[in-house]
């Protein structure tokens, strides 16, 4: 939905169902951060798995990174 759009609909909204009305579309412009969130971590995730697939990854054990960090 458009911003003009939503503006004009919060204008016809009384007073005092206003604060209701505002925490309502606070939730639910919250749960959409988090789908995007999510849907972004997913992508990271299946490009991060393409990658292991093709074999362009560096494995490295936790006492060599150690070791790269005291360098």
């Amino acid at each position: 939905m458009p911003y003009a759009v939503l503006e004009q609909k919060l204008r016809m909204v009384s007073e005092e169902d206003f604060d209701f009305v505002s925490r309502f579309l606070d939730m639910v412009l919250a749960n959409d951060r988090v789908r995007n969130n999510n849907a972004q971590y997913e992508a990271m995730l299946d490009n991060s798995f393409a990658q292991l697939e093709r074999g362009e990854v560096v494995v490295k054990s936790m006492a060599e990174l150690r070791a790269m960090e005291q360098n």
